[in-house]
């Protein structure tokens, strides 16, 4: 929808939901609209199918009235669209088999704006910090070989068998030891198991912006991840209130506040978690109702470090002054939303690296000689 109102003059191009005489229910952007028509024949809107792209240029001449100068149907589908005779499904199985049916959705419409607006906030904001952007693989001889829980997607050509990326951990490691900061905006691909079809955490293909520095401490790390979420969540809210309500700006208002933020050790949070009756095995990664009841208490994204080697990827190297544990860390956020940054400082000893590639994730050492 484009609505210009400097001089009372109107322009809406939007879909068209349901016609009632000389009131046209619309979509767009910024969710369902009702205008009613005048200086028009009515007879031009009888018929309309729902789904039917329109264009509407004249005056306001009242609250949500306007005086029509030009109408025209700039599309009409062959058959009524889903979106007039349901909302959003809530089984994802079926809304992805049948995505192109909800795509004009004002919720998803939504979802992809201010998708494409952090992607390129965050490419901005990296790129004033001096990181070099690379374009990311997306077959390879290899791909991650620590991953857990999920199945790599295989393909076979030029007489042998290549990967999709689950992961560009050890593409990214490579280059940052070359150019010492840069990051990817990454498509992953993973063959999760049938059950993580409904968690509403797990997705088989997503993207992520992966972000390597070969040379900084883990404070100044978390510092920059900080600042990189506030900023952009602070973006968003100058620019682009007009796509949310009062009640959703207050929330981000409150839960992304400013930085610093309150930083657990793995051991805190299994201890915080006691005193809420949740008991988490040690040495076990925090389950997602876990991390969800510490964000919720502190209302604010909050750092759980150091987590036990048993618990993550090989990836990570242990804490030489905290043996068994790992100098990693993830960032949670408030309201169900958990996990939103994982990382941590990498193992680089080639005697380590070899052995948990062949010994503990059974791959074969020639595939990561490089």
């Amino acid at each position: 929808m484009d609505l210009l109102k400097a001089t009372r003059r109107v322009v809406i191009k939007s879909w068209l939901k349901h016609v009632c005489e000389n009131t046209v229910l619309l979509w767009g952007l910024q969710g369902f609209f009702e205008v009613r028509l005048k200086c028009i024949d009515t007879a031009m809107l009888e018929n309309l199918k729902c789904g039917s792209l329109v264009l509407i240029k004249g005056s306001l001449v009242g609250e949500n009235e306007i005086c029509v100068d030009e109408f025209r149907v700039l599309h009409e589908p062959v058959v009524e669209e889903e979106l007039c005779r349901s909302g959003l499904p809530s089984d994802p199985v079926e809304y992805t088999l049948k995505y192109y049916e909800y795509v004009k959705h004002p919720q998803i419409l939504k979802a992809i704006y201010v998708y494409s607006y952090l992607l390129n906030y965050a490419r901005s904001f990296l790129n004033k910090h001096g990181f070099l952007e690379l374009p990311p693989p997306i077959i390879g001889y290899s791909s991650d070989p620590g991953l857990r829980g999920a199945r790599k997607v295989q393909i076979g050509m030029y007489n042998g068998f290549f990967e999709l990326q689950s992961s560009l951990i050890m593409y990214k490691q490579l280059y940052a030891s070359v150019l010492d900061k840069i990051f990817y905006v990454a498509r992953n691909v993973r063959i999760e198991p049938p059950e993580n079809a409904y968690t509403g955490r797990h997705l088989v293909e997503f993207t992520q912006i992966d972000v390597e520095i070969a040379s900084v401490s883990s404070s100044k790390a978390l510092n920059l991840a900080e600042k990189t979420l506030y900023s952009a969540v602070r973006s968003v809210i100058n620019e682009l209130q007009d796509l949310f309500d009062y009640n959703e700006i207050d929330r981000l208002e409150k839960e992304i506040t400013k930085p610093p933020y309150p930083r657990l050790t793995y051991n805190d949070a299994l201890h915080e978690l006691s005193k809420m009756g949740v008991y988490v095995k040690h040495g076990e990664e925090l389950p997602f109702k876990a991390e969800a009841l510490i964000a919720d208490k502190y209302g604010s994204p909050v750092w759980i470090a150091g987590f036990p080697v048993t618990a993550r990827g090989f990836y990570y190297i242990e804490n030489p002054e905290h043996p068994g544990y790992n100098e990693d860390y993830n960032l949670l956020l408030p309201s169900g939303h958990g996990e939103v940054i994982d990382g941590g400082c990498r193992e680089y000893r080639y005697e380590n690296l070899s052995r948990e590639i062949a010994e503990i994730h059974r791959e074969p050492r020639e595939k990561f000689s490089w």
